[in-house]
């Protein structure tokens, strides 16, 4: 769902330079960042998965927490924030996920994704199509709908319900401090302004990515996988949360009372310590040298 990455994007810095260019179906693949010198061995390699409606700079709290564990890039999807959602017409998510990890200069050992990234990531897991396969995978805040429920209008208008929620706790988090000294009115036309601009097909995306997550093959899944949500979070509630670690015996679940839906941008220093425990856990990722955050952005 929709990223706190603030109204305007935050500009690239000027250390970081074009590291790779690629274009297909008329979407622009473009690696930025610094290349890592060469470690053997080196830190593990973690690439990070936005959100609907999202943006790398939402990842910099929970790099910060992530310093001296491995270096990350930082993706910047076709579904980020102000897009047109064209995408959609030439390829899954799982498929433009693959088409951003071919870019990244190094071989990825954790994939780390946020609500609408982090079914891609899930579908990136299911799909045994020969891609290249992590290490380990952790899913933050994702969707998930069992076969036991229906989908009719009422779960496609809760769905709604919960959409609007979501985007409007973006905006918030997006503000940062500047939201409590707004008006909550003016917050709340903020959140539909972005919610008409995203519209239906945006929504659709979301829906049909949410809905679908029932037909993948998650028993084959054999990555150690961690998937962290809130009490609270509507995304992944109890009975989801269950048949999610039911469908899928290589993933541990996990829910956490504190969390909210952007718990890697507000609670980053709790999701670090369960992404650290799990991967020493789990595992055995090596870490070794500080953390050394670089971009890896897809523009259409």
């Amino acid at each position: 769902m929709a990223e706190p990455n603030g109204a305007r994007p935050e500009p690239v810095p000027d250390r970081w330079t074009a590291v790779a260019e690629a274009r297909g179906a008329g979407e622009r693949l473009a690696v930025l960042g610094m290349p890592s010198p060469a470690r053997h061995p080196g830190p593990p390699v973690a690439a990070l998965v936005h959100g609907l409606e999202g943006g790398w700079a939402g990842w910099r709290p929970l790099a910060g927490e992530l310093a001296g564990r491995c270096r990350t890039y930082a993706l910047d999807l076709p579904w980020r924030a102000g897009n047109r959602y064209r995408w959609r017409h030439h390829g899954t998510p799982a498929h433009w996920l693959r088409e951003a990890l071919d870019l990244v200069p190094e071989p990825v050992d954790i994939l780390i994704g946020h609500s609408f990234g982090a079914n891609a990531v899930l579908e990136h897991l299911a799909d045994r199509d020969g891609a290249p396969q992590p290490r380990a995978a952790v899913l933050l805040a994702p969707f998930f709908r069992p076969d036991t429920l229906r989908v009719d209008w009422p779960l496609h208008d809760a769905a709604l319900a919960g959409f609007r929620q979501i985007i409007a706790d973006g905006v918030r988090v997006g503000l940062g401090s500047r939201a409590g000294d707004l008006d909550p009115e003016v917050l709340s036309a903020m959140a539909d302004t972005t919610v008409e601009r995203i519209g239906p097909v945006g929504f659709l995306s979301l829906f049909l990515q949410f809905t679908g997550t029932t037909e993948l093959d998650l028993g084959s899944v054999t990555v150690p996988t961690l998937v962290l949500a809130g009490h609270g979070d509507a995304s992944l509630s109890e009975d989801r949360a269950a048949a999610l670690a039911a469908a899928m015996p290589a993933a541990t679940v996990r829910r956490r009372p504190g969390y909210t839906h952007f718990c890697h941008a507000e609670q980053p220093g709790d999701v670090g310590a369960d992404i650290a425990g799990f991967l020493d856990d789990r595992t055995a990722l090596p870490a070794t040298t500080p953390l050394a955050t670089t971009l890896l952005t897809t523009k259409e």
